[in-house]
């Protein structure tokens, strides 16, 4: 698959991969396809698109794998794989 990204995106994808811990420009996509689809949700509430939200602002990944998921389930409502 191939993905056409803009420049402004393109430098995000690099400040994350450089403040963030991440491997590769595939690995800050598919993360923020996770979010993107937890989002999505019909169910999501509060407390969980803040989380999401701030997850999207912060610096660094803070979160572990799963942490959204654990969220989620915490609330009741259906986990996705993270």
């Amino acid at each position: 698959m191939k993905v056409s990204l803009t420049p402004h995106q393109q430098k995000f994808i690099a400040k994350k991969m450089e403040n963030g811990g991440y491997l590769s420009r595939s690995e800050v996509v598919r993360e923020a396809l996770r979010v993107y689809e937890l989002a999505e949700q019909e169910d999501g509430g509060p407390e969980l698109e803040a989380a999401l939200r701030h997850s999207l602002r912060s610096a660094r990944k803070k979160y572990l794998p799963g942490h959204f998921s654990a969220l989620a389930s915490r609330n009741g409502r259906r986990a996705i794989a993270a």
